[in-house]
Parts: structure tokens; sequence; C-alpha cells
């Protein structure tokens, strides 16, 4: 929006000789002023040049409104005699850049401030036109070391959890499958009265009668069945004193006529072979 500044200086010796020289009050003669200066925003530049005007085109501006006593034509003559526009090749507004500094201090910001904000709707526009860089993909890296061969996992080794009885157990029974299955039913045994030794026993005679009798492997019975609720391992286990005939002749195998030879504290298990000396004789039958 246009506006003017008109400072108290106007109101002076200068206004009240313009005055006379209309007839006319000094509010009128003001007047005159602010509709000229009104005009000259937009029809003179910064240094108070009239662009492309003549008196009588000044004229015809002054008339609107002007009292009708006052010829337009002499009011722009006035103005020129009093000083209020100066008269050169061509026609400038007396001391205009001084009576409108702060206009044009505006108007430099106002377009000051136009560019700006012109700069900134261009790059918003060219922002979504600019692509982003493409971002580089990295290359994986060569290895130029040997190729690792993935290492399988870690079997447990359950003979961690086992007993040293069970172990030893195990060693013993002919048939090696379901070790795992096999311990829990050696420890449900063991829970039902059964003593590691008799459970060895049962093993030791059992793996004997496989051997002699060349019993295939499909048909030897699985650990845990061996050892299952049934107690199929007591018929494998001895009752009374172990005869000497029982560890050499095992399976009643001893030769015709030797029913049982007896040894105190005999070292050797059931299968194995044993040598003893008469003092450790306990009792020999003979039978006819």
């Amino acid at each position: 929006m246009a506006w003017i500044s008109v400072h108290e200086q106007v109101v002076g010796g200068k206004l009240r000789t313009l005055a006379k020289e209309l007839n006319c009050s000094q509010n009128e003669a003001l007047g005159m002023l602010v509709t000229l200066w009104l005009w000259g925003i937009n029809n003179a530049d910064s240094e108070g040049k009239i662009i492309g005007a003549t008196r009588a085109d000044i004229a015809k501006v002054l008339y609107v409104g002007l009292n009708e006593e006052i010829d337009p034509l002499k009011a722009v003559d006035a103005l020129i005699t009093t000083g209020w526009i100066d008269l050169d090749t061509d026609l400038y507004l007396h001391d205009w850049g001084e009576w409108q500094e702060q206009w044009y201090k505006a108007m430099t910001a106002r377009e000051k401030d136009k560019e700006r904000k012109r700069r900134e709707r261009a790059a918003k526009k060219l922002a979504p036109q600019q692509k982003a860089p493409p971002v580089k993909k990295e290359e994986p890296a060569i290895s130029t070391s040997e190729p690792t061969i993935p290492q399988q996992p870690e079997t447990k080794n359950k003979a961690e959890g086992y007993t040293k009885d069970f172990e030893e157990w195990w060693s013993v029974y002919p048939r090696k499958i379901g070790k795992g299955d096999a311990y829990k039913k050696y420890k449900t045994r063991i829970k039902d009265g059964w003593s590691p030794a008799e459970l060895l026993e049962a093993a030791q005679n059992y793996r004997t009668k496989v051997l002699n009798e060349r019993t295939e492997q499909k048909f030897i019975k699985h650990p845990k069945t061996f050892l299952s609720d049934t107690t199929p391992f007591a018929d494998f286990i001895k009752t009374g004193t172990p005869t000497v005939s029982d560890y050499i002749f095992p399976d009643d195998n001893e030769p015709e006529g030797v029913a049982a030879i007896d040894i105190d504290n005999c070292p050797q298990k059931l299968g194995e072979s044993v040598s003893f000396n008469e003092n450790e004789i306990k009792d020999i039958e003979i039978m006819e």
C-alpha cells in the first residue's frame, strides 16, 4: 500500500507563499501537495524526476478536488514558482528524496524480501527434481583365505552323565544300542533294589550265553529290553555261592562226572579260566 510522509517543516513560509499565489487557504495548498506527492509515488523516480508527464498531465491530477476558482495549469505554475516543483530539462518534485526517504527505504526492503521469497520458491520447485546421488553399494570383501568348513555341532558326550557302575555294565553288555534309554532303565532297576553287582552279573552271563550260542546280533535283546520292568535279566543272576565249575564250565558244560569245584574267595568272573592250588579247594563233589 502506497504512503507518503508529510514533515512538519512543510507547514511554513513556503506553504504560505503557495497559498497566496493561488488565493487559497494553507490547508487547501497542503491538500494540493499531498495529491501531487501521492501521484508522484508511481510517476517519479527516487530522485523525484517526473517520468513521461507534462505540465498538462500534472494539471489533470490536481484538478480532482481542486477549488473551481483555481485554474489547474496556474496551480502547476504556482508550484514551480514557489519551489515545490523544479523545472530543468524535465520536471522534478523538489526534495523528493529527502521527503520520501522512508518510503524508498521501505520499498527497497520490500523488493529484497520479494526476491528472497522468489528464490525460496524456486528452490522448493527444484528440490524434488534433484535426485539424490545413488548410494554406492559396498562390494562384499573377497577373502583370500581358505574357505572355512562349517563345523558340525559337537555331540554331547552323554557318558559324562552316566555312573561308573553303568559304564562298566555297558562295556559288558553284548549289544550297543540305545545307551540313554538303557541308562534310564538301569537307574530304575537300582531304585527297585537291584544292586550294580547283580545287574553286571546278569549282563556278563547273558553275554556268555549269546557268544556260546553264536546268537545273531538282531536277536540279542536291546539293552533297555534286557533291563525292562519284567526283569528278564533276573534269569541270568545265579543264587548261592559260586563254584569253580561255574567259572570254568559255564552254562552246564562242565565235564561229565564233575558236579562242582568250590573255591574260597575266587577272584575270577564268570566264564573266565581260573587257576588254583590244592590248599584253595574247599570241596570237590564227584558224581558217579
